[in-house]
């Protein structure tokens, strides 16, 4: 398990060391807040279509494959700009080729990662270890905008896609060790393993790529996009605000990756005991909170608090969501399951970034993260009415 949250920690630097020096690099070249952010948000409306496809690709061809493609994508995004072929303030089709590069390897990368985790652990153990595997992804957030910020300060974009191609390349092959664990005797798989496996793209054949589909996974993939819609006003936008009052962003990051990292964990363990439900409600009430500290004019210790907050309540919700995708889903699925709970990721922070920027100019920062807030009220919603959200955990039933 390391060494696949390592893996995810080191890959996902192609994605993370870009969310605030690509921004921050555009606004110095001379580019407007709806500009960056309809580039910035490119790479969420990218992800969609090639999560879909990458979740049937790992149903089929395995997940270490497609994990190694996706940190192929995020190699060459960062070779363009390392070498000044693509720069800050040039074309924006070639920023668009970028993003797309990155969004392509997030859809191959993080689905890959998740679904390798249920190979790897006893079902016990399954919570915790979803928990841990998100913690790479928390690693990767927590280090590479802070590093990635340092870098451009000090050098230039260039250097920092430079730095980050290193790390992607040692996630790649850190990837190809990590093997599955041998089912323990008795041990069978999920009871709906027979019903997926007759959807499975090995009995349908070669007629289609795309993932397979479950009326099960309908509630955690609307919970998880309505949460992620404030994150993408605050990827697209926050980073400008907070120059432009002369606050720090880095901070923000940080302390939204240092929350989840010591909350994740735990939140997992809890989810498998517990039940899932009363975690996600915990943890969208402490997310709308902390969004709220940033309808005020930020300054950098509000920042970091701000990001503490956002990173508690994303460790509260994440790992029970992961849990029902695992729990709701077979060997023979899992790769369209978490390509779905991709997905779901990244229409949230499409609708937040990229579906503001017409009109982030007419009705300000502080109203579009209104509505980030009241997505967060509808995905409660959500969770209340969900039947198996309220049904107990396996664990606790079985106790």
């Amino acid at each position: 398990m390391l060494r696949l949250a390592l893996a995810l920690a080191f890959a996902q630097s192609g994605f993370h060391g870009f969310v605030a020096s690509l921004p921050l690099a555009m606004l110095a070249a001379g580019r407007s807040d709806a500009e960056i952010g309809a580039l910035m948000g490119f790479a969420a409306v990218v992800n969609i279509p090639a999560a879909l496809v990458s979740g049937g690709l790992i149903d089929r061809f395995g997940a270490r494959r497609v994990f190694i493609a996706g940190a192929g994508a995020f190699s060459v995004g960062s070779v363009l700009l390392a070498t000044g072929l693509v720069t800050a303030g040039g074309p924006s089709a070639s920023l668009l080729a970028v993003r797309a590069l990155q969004g392509i390897g997030l859809a191959a990368v993080l689905p890959a990662g998740l679904s390798l985790v249920p190979l790897l652990v006893s079902p016990a153990r399954l919570g915790t270890a979803l928990g841990l595997a998100g913690m790479g992804a928390n690693v990767s957030l927590a280090l590479a905008p802070p590093v990635s910020l340092a870098i451009l300060s000090a050098a230039s974009l260039p250097a920092v896609a430079g730095v980050f191609f290193v790390t992607v390349l040692a996630g790649a092959l850190l990837i190809w060790s990590v093997r599955p664990r041998e089912r323990g005797e008795g041990e069978e798989p999920p009871a709906d393993d027979r019903t997926a496996r007759a959807r499975s793209p090995e009995s349908r054949g070669l007629r289609t790529l795309w993932p397979t589909w479950r009326g099960s996974w309908t509630a955690p993939v609307a919970i998880a996009l309505l949460f992620l819609v404030h994150w993408g006003v605050v990827v697209g936008y926050l980073p400008q605000r907070a120059a432009v009052a002369g606050a720090d962003i880095g901070p923000f990051f940080t302390g939204d990756a240092l929350a989840l990292l010591a909350l994740r964990v735990p939140s997992g363990y809890l989810a498998g005991r517990l039940g899932s439900l009363r975690l996600i409600l915990a943890g969208l009430l402490v997310t709308t909170a902390a969004v709220a500290l940033l309808l005020v004019p930020p300054t950098t210790f509000l920042l970091f608090i701000a990001g503490i907050g956002g990173g508690a309540g994303a460790a509260l919700v994440l790992p029970p969501l992961m849990l029902e995708f695992s729990n709701r889903s077979s060997e023979a699925d899992r790769g369209s399951a978490f390509a779905l709970f991709t997905v779901s990721f990244s229409v949230g922070i499409a609708i937040g970034s990229l579906g503001m920027a017409p009109l982030i100019d007419r009705i300000g920062f502080e109203n579009a993260l209104l509505i980030g807030m009241s997505c967060l009220v509808a995905a409660a919603g959500v969770a209340l009415v969900d039947r198996r959200l309220r049904q107990a955990a396996p664990l606790a039933a079985a106790g």
